[in-house]
């Protein structure tokens, strides 16, 4: 049985899940380029069967790779000296200056991400979890009713099945 509603629903979290990752971002002064709030995308992952609802699936997915970075910088990486090279030739900086942006890394990142926050606002990791917290209630309030309806076509098609089966058997 496809659980239509529900699905349609999804969508409609996953794009409210969408816009407040992007607003998060924004206030949390991660937008640099851009590039990770335009690469945020939703997907419905799983079979819309009975036997898997359980495995029915909103996920939000970034298409690019330093999401979890940037969500807690403990998974940053540093890079190596050849690939700050690159990026250094590619804003036209002398290659020199890799050295010291390489030495600024490497000592920053094993301590606590927030430096500096204007207002003293210390939310500035996690902002994953902070717009899932944030919606959570809202979200349950959309997606509640729908799955009240699939169940309930979903009872009323399997009695109907019956009732036909039992007036069959007599």
């Amino acid at each position: 049985m496809a659980f239509k509603n529900t699905k349609k629903k999804l969508k409609e979290v996953g794009f409210i899940l969408k816009k407040g990752l992007q607003d998060e971002l924004a206030a949390q002064k991660h937008n640099a380029t851009g590039r990770l709030s335009r690469g945020i995308r939703a997907f419905i992952i799983g079979r819309h069967e009975l036997a898997d609802f359980k495995n029915l699936t909103l996920s939000m997915m970034s298409s690019v790779s330093y999401w979890k970075a940037v969500n807690n910088p403990k998974f940053a990486t540093v890079p190596n000296i050849e690939t700050i090279k690159r990026w250094v030739a590619a804003k036209g900086l002398p290659e020199r200056a890799a050295y010291p942006i390489l030495k600024k890394l490497k000592g920053f990142y094993g301590e606590p991400y927030a430096y500096w926050t204007e207002g003293n606002n210390l939310r500035r990791t996690n902002f994953a979890g902070y717009v899932a917290n944030k919606f959570r209630k809202k979200i349950a309030n959309k997606l509640a009713p729908a799955i009240g309806k699939d169940v309930a076509d979903m009872i009323r098609k399997k009695l109907k099945t019956n009732n036909n089966n039992v007036i069959r058997a007599y």
